[in-house]
Formats: structure tokens, sequence, C-alpha cells
């Protein structure tokens, strides 16, 4: 889409997987949510979650089931300990930290219910706000569904190439 992007982790983690103080973590949020355009991805709830509703014009809720998101989990989760990526502040995903008490192929599924719960009570048909929601359940329908809204580019068209005798 071409919009700045704000990745919540980005501003919550510190350096060695230490959450910054919240006051930190809020003021990080407040000023890149001052920018004219963006858009965001991350899971956080609580001031900085209510802060991006209130400053946002569309919530895409990505509300797949587990067996979707586990396997994605896994997968990117194992190439970027194989790569070494560089995620932010430094930090870097490691076989030794997958395989950890707090990892995040723990934390992931144990969370799921309960993030389901807290977006239903705040993107859901009840939702105490105004602001617009996409709802999406299938991941075969995210892309369809952006690009219906003018928020992806019209899928490119395959030709199949001229057989001549």
């Amino acid at each position: 889409m071409g919009l700045p992007h704000l990745d919540l982790d980005n501003l919550f983690w510190g350096a060695g997987w230490t959450p910054v103080d919240a006051v930190i973590f809020q003021k990080r949020a407040r000023e890149a949510l001052g920018a004219e355009t963006w858009i965001a991805d991350g899971n956080y709830g609580g001031p900085v979650g209510e802060m991006l509703l209130g400053h946002a014009e569309l919530a895409i809720w990505l509300d797949l089931p587990l067996r979707t998101c586990l396997p994605r989990l896994l997968k990117r989760s194992l190439r970027r300990a194989a790569r070494g990526e560089e995620l932010f502040a430094g930090n870097r995903e490691t076989f030794r930290h997958l395989f950890a008490r707090d990892s995040i192929l723990l934390w992931g599924p144990a969370h799921h219910r309960q993030h389901r719960r807290r977006w239903r009570h705040h993107l859901g048909p009840n939702k105490p706000h105004e602001l617009p929601v996409l709802h999406l359940t299938r991941s075969t329908a995210v892309a369809p569904a952006l690009r219906d809204m003018s928020l992806l580019p019209p899928a490119a068209r395959t030709v199949a190439p001229c057989r001549t005798p």
C-alpha cells in the first residue's frame, strides 16, 4: 500500500527480549500514530491497543484458527532462527530460545483463545466504538477482501503461453 509500517513489536521490545517500560511503549506508540498515514500490526491490548483503535480508520481483524496460525508461526520462527534474522532492538529468534519455557512457540498457542476473546470484545458486533472492522476468518479470504477494498493491487493475471505446432 506504500504506507509507513508501524510494527508494535518494534516499539515494545528492548534489547535482550526485554519489554520496554509501559510509559515508553505508550510514548513511542503515540509518536508513531501522530504520522499522517500508517498501517500498523500487532496484537496489543491495554492503553496502546486503545490508542491504536482511536487513531485508526479501519481495523482488519485476522481472526484465523489455531490450525492455520500455528504452522505459520512454526515455519516463520524456524526460518528466522536458521537465518539468524534480526527482528527488533538486536533481538533474534534462536533455536535455543524457541525451545525455552517462554518460547513464542508455546506462548502463541497458549494465548490464542484469550486474544480471540479480547478482540471479539473490541472488534466484534458489540464493539464499544464506531470503527469499521474487516473481520477475516479464513486465510483464503484475506487477499480478495483487501483487493475489493483497494488495499492491495489487482491480482496479476497469468497468460498461458501460446502453443504453435
